[in-house]
C-alpha cells in the first residue's frame, strides 16, 4: 500500500460522503481488496466499508488512522515513520537532505572544521551542511557533473588551477540537492568557480551563483575546435535549451559568459563536460 492510496484511503475515511469518483486510484484499490460498491463512475463506501479499510491500513501499514493523519509523515525521517508505521519510505524527508559530497583537488587536504583530511583518489567525504564550520580553503569549485566530480583526477589541470587549493563540491541531483550547495555558498562566502557543462543552461546555473569568480574549461581556442567537431558538438542541448535560457545568457554582464556564449550561439549547439574525462585537453581558470 503506496503512499498516494493512503493519503486517498485516509481522505475517505475522514469524509462525511459515501460517494467518491471511482478514478484510477480507486479502481486500484476496489480491484485489489474489494471494498465498496461501484455504482457506474461511483464508488460507494458505507460506514462500515471506511471501518473495513481503517483496519485494513492498520493490519498491511501499521498506521492507525484514528491517531495519525498521512500528511504527518512528509516531514518526517525514516526512523520517525518507523515509530508510526511498518514502512519507514512512507516519510517524506529525503535521506541526503541537506547533505552535501565534498572533496579537495586530488593529492591535496580537505581543509575542515580546523582539520585536515586527506581522502583516497575517486572519494569523497558525505556530510550535512550544519555539521561544515569552517573551511580554510580559498575558494569553491562546483563541479556539475557527478562522473567529472568523481574521477577528478583523470582531468587535467594547468598549472594556475592545479596549484589551487578549492573546495570541490558536486553541485547535486536528486539524491544531493542543489539547493544546500546554494546554502554554502551562502554560508561561506568564498569565490565560486564552476566546471559545467557549455551550454545555454550551464552557462545561466553557472552566472546565477553569488560570488561567481569564473568558469573551469578548456582554452577558448580549443574550445573552438570542439565545438566545430561534429562528433562533440551537441545540437540537441542548445534546441532543447534555447528558449528558457537565452534572456539570462544574453543579458550576462561577465565577459566570460558573453565569450562562450558567443561560441554556442554561432554553433547552435553544447559541449558536455564529461569530453574533459578523455583526451589530452587541459582545463583553466577563466575569470569572470
Amino acid at each position: 500500500m503506496n503512499k498516494t492510496w493512503l493519503a486517498v484511503i485516509a481522505r475517505a475515511i475522514d469524509s462525511e460522503r459515501e460517494l467518491f469518483p471511482l478514478n484510477q486510484t480507486w479502481q486500484a484499490i476496489h480491484q485489489e481488496y474489494n471494498i465498496g460498491l461501484t455504482q457506474a463512475k461511483k464508488l460507494l463506501l458505507t460506514h462500515q466499508d471506511k471501518q473495513e479499510l481503517r483496519e485494513l491500513v492498520n493490519k498491511i501499514s501499521g498506521i492507525d488512522l484514528r491517531q495519525v493523519a498521512t500528511s504527518e509523515f512528509a516531514g518526517m525521517q525514516r526512523e520517525q515513520a518507523l515509530t508510526l508505521a511498518i514502512d519507514e519510505k512512507l516519510a517524506g524527508q529525503s535521506v541526503k537532505k541537506n547533505r552535501l559530497a565534498i572533496k579537495a583537488l586530488p593529492g591535496r587536504a580537505l581543509k575542515l572544521n580546523a582539520e585536515l583530511y586527506r581522502l583516497p583518489d575517486n572519494s569523497h567525504c558525505d556530510m550535512p551542511l550544519e555539521s561544515i564550520v569552517g573551511v580554510e580553503n580559498q575558494s569553491i569549485w562546483i563541479v556539475e557533473n557527478y562522473r567529472c566530480f568523481d574521477q577528478l583526477g583523470v582531468i587535467k589541470l594547468d598549472e594556475s588551477a592545479a596549484s589551487t587549493e578549492p573546495l570541490v563540491v558536486f553541485r547535486g541531483d536528486h539524491i544531493y540537492q542543489a539547493g544546500t550547495v546554494l546554502s554554502l555558498i551562502e554560508k561561506l562566502q568564498l569565490p565560486v568557480w564552476v566546471m559545467g557543462d557549455l551550454d545555454p543552461k550551464g552557462l545561466s546555473i553557472a552566472q546565477s551563483y553569488p560570488n561567481f569568480a569564473g568558469l573551469i574549461a578548456p582554452d577558448m581556442a580549443v574550445l573552438e575546435n570542439y565545438f566545430s567537431d561534429p562528433g562533440k558538438a551537441n545540437h540537441k542541448l542548445y534546441e532543447k535549451q534555447l528558449a528558457s535560457c537565452r534572456k539570462a545568457v544574453s543579458d550576462t554582464r561577465f565577459p566570460i559568459i558573453q565569450a562562450c556564449w558567443q561560441l554556442i550561439r554561432q554553433h547552435q549547439a553544447g559541449i558536455v563536460q564529461e569530453h574533459w574525462l578523455v583526451g589530452n585537453t587541459t582545463l583553466k581558470m577563466h575569470p569572470a
